[in-house]
């Protein structure tokens, strides 16, 4: 276990021994910052996978950058059997790696027309992505798939970092290069289970009214922003369990384990879910434990 979920060590969850994901069941298995790995029998689903880890100097200093191939290499099991990607956003963190693994796979994209357009210029097949925004549905395999609207949280003091849009059409070269464009978040459902997925948002842009119940929430909470909205968050959704995402340092190697970010305050979470007697069980995952959603 991470040395950062140490102390949290009773709300982690994960599966007792490996196995196959079966059909008729969802499997979900964390794989850093806010991405994640669904499986239903042979079929899988990633959202926002990032391995790569671009140190905090690329957005200080803003050298060029690119995905780090070692590393994705290295997390290649955890991305068989995909066949769809969904990006929340465009920046870096949620979107790097997306090309790379789409052209290992041959899997598909659905995100913003921005996020398309940044996986397209850094190499990602066009044929293979497909721009979405709030109100579509589509299903793919055994997954139905809601696209909802969403909010990027803000970094005080500068706001949204690299909101876009985007400058040329050129390949991303440095951190500033892939904008957020437009913020999604997403209903997934499959195997009779209804899985939440955002990445962050603001206090003034909740999950649609008709949404719950869904049996897991994940919600970003890496900023204030994000923390401030996840009572009322919660609160509309009305989750079986609710797993805070987005936490941990995505500055930090993955091999190096989980530690919580600098901005997260998970404490708070904490706090805010118990004062509040919110809805669904509270859980965290550490990296790349399965976890079979009862």
């Amino acid at each position: 276990m991470g040395g950062g979920l140490g102390r949290y060590r009773a709300l982690v969850v994960a599966d007792p021994a490996p196995s196959a994901a079966s059909l008729g069941r969802i499997r979900v298995t964390y794989l850093g910052t806010n991405g994640y790995r669904f499986e239903t029998g042979q079929h899988a689903l990633l959202v926002d996978p990032y391995f790569s880890r671009v140190g905090l100097g690329a957005y200080l200093f803003r050298p060029p950058i690119g995905p780090n191939l070692a590393e994705i290499e290295t997390a290649s099991d955890f991305f068989a059997n995909t066949e769809v990607i969904l990006a929340t956003h465009g920046h870096v963190d949620h979107l790097l790696d997306v090309p790379t693994i789409m052209e290992r796979t041959g899997t598909r994209l659905l995100a913003s027309r921005t996020a398309v357009d940044l996986a397209v210029a850094a190499g990602a097949s066009p044929a293979r992505c497909a721009a979405v925004g709030p109100g579509d549905v589509r299903q793919i395999g055994p997954w139905k798939i809601r696209v909802l609207p969403a909010a990027h949280d803000r970094v005080f003091p500068i706001g949204i970092p690299f909101p876009g849009p985007r400058h040329g059409t050129g390949r991303p070269r440095r951190a500033s290069d892939w904008v957020c464009g437009q913020p999604l978040a997403f209903l997934i459902e499959t195997a009779g289970k209804r899985i939440y997925v955002d990445s962050g948002g603001s206090p003034g842009l909740l999950p649609p009214n008709d949404l719950g119940p869904v049996d897991l929430a994940i919600i970003g909470v890496a900023l204030p922003d994000a923390r401030t909205r996840f009572s009322a968050t919660i609160r509309r959704l009305q989750p079986r369990f609710v797993l805070p995402s987005h936490q941990d340092d995505f500055f930090r190697p993955l091999d190096r384990g989980f530690a919580f970010g600098p901005l997260t305050d998970f404490p708070y979470v904490l706090r805010d879910d118990a004062r509040e007697k919110l809805p669904g069980r509270l859980i965290l995952l550490d990296y790349f434990q399965p976890w079979t959603l009862p």
